[in-house]
């Protein structure tokens, strides 16, 4: 893995070109931001990778990270596939396809990463955490996203794919493999949300320990990702618990 550099006086972080650019013509790759650390955010120490959800882009997180990720490290924004500038395949929209396309970018991407997913980008963001492991995830976010199968809440609409292949299987046992591989998770539920039922929610708060919080948010499904001061309080207060002898 390579690492990134920032030189005195630049705006933005540089970060290499993904070795799949450099070395296979063709192979289209996402697009993304790098925005540096911001002086006086309340983090956790180490870098972050944001997730937007279906029919965000690679802006929807970013006051998120502009709020939380410290200064010397650097906050990426990626456009998830067939969303803002990526690419746009006939198929291909299972959590698998999503987290195919960050690994093709993995080379580029900090040691230490915390990690953040809104909606579909929270079960893209748990399937890379357990892929990558608590050698490069120090923790991972997930706004709004239950879980559990729920072929009920299937929409067929323009993501009718996305749609299928996220509620028709079920994904209830990664929080276990988070826990094995020692890689703590938040789990921000929306008030007035449908998204994670009242069973699931049920289940994770009774695993509220070292390694699994869930904590409410106000707000839709929706609009709950709007809630940035909201959902920075809850998460500092969460980086802080588990990091609080690396913060300086």
């Amino acid at each position: 893995m390579r690492a990134f550099r920032q030189e005195a006086g630049e705006a933005a972080p540089v970060l290499p070109r993904p070795l799949l650019a450099e070395d296979a013509g063709g192979v289209e790759l996402l697009d993304y931001d790098a925005a540096p650390g911001l002086p006086g955010a309340g983090g956790a120490p180490g870098s972050m990778l944001l997730l937007h959800g279906f029919g965000g882009d690679k802006g929807q997180l970013r006051p998120v990270g502009d709020a939380l990720c410290p200064q010397d490290s650097v906050a990426v924004y990626p456009s998830l596939r067939a969303h803002g500038d990526s690419h746009q395949p006939a198929w291909g929209y299972s959590v698998l396809d999503f987290a195919a396309d960050l690994h093709r970018i993995g080379d580029i991407l900090p040691g230490d990463l915390h990690l953040v997913g809104y909606s579909y980008g929270g079960l893209v963001a748990a399937v890379s955490a357990v892929t990558w492991g608590a050698s490069r995830v120090r923790s991972l976010v997930v706004i709004d996203q239950s879980f559990d199968a729920h072929p009920d809440l299937h929409v067929a609409d323009e993501w009718a794919e996305g749609s299928l292949l996220r509620w028709t299987y079920d994904f209830g046992h990664l929080p276990d493999l988070l826990e094995r591989l020692g890689i703590p998770v938040l789990v921000l539920a929306a008030a007035e949300s449908r998204n994670i039922l009242a069973d699931e929610r049920d289940r994770l708060a009774r695993r509220d320990d070292a390694f699994l919080r869930l904590e409410r948010i106000q707000g839709a499904h929706a609009d709950c990702h709007r809630n940035t001061d909201e959902i920075t309080a809850a998460m500092r207060a969460f980086y802080r618990d588990r990091f609080e002898k690396e913060t300086p």
